[in-house]
């Protein structure tokens, strides 16, 4: 057990490879944001 404890603590020096924000870029957040909308109401509109 102390061996899964070690690893989970050992996870938490290793640095994030790009982190996690806000993307402040309209252009490039849109189409992500619109594409799963879309896909979201047709999903559900099919039901």
């Amino acid at each position: 057990m102390k061996n899964v404890t070690d690893s989970f603590v050992s996870l938490g020096h290793w640095p994030s490879a790009g982190g996690f924000g806000f993307n402040t870029d309209i252009f490039a957040t849109n189409p992500i944001n619109l594409s799963v909308v879309i896909g979201v109401v047709i999903y559900f509109g099919k039901e």
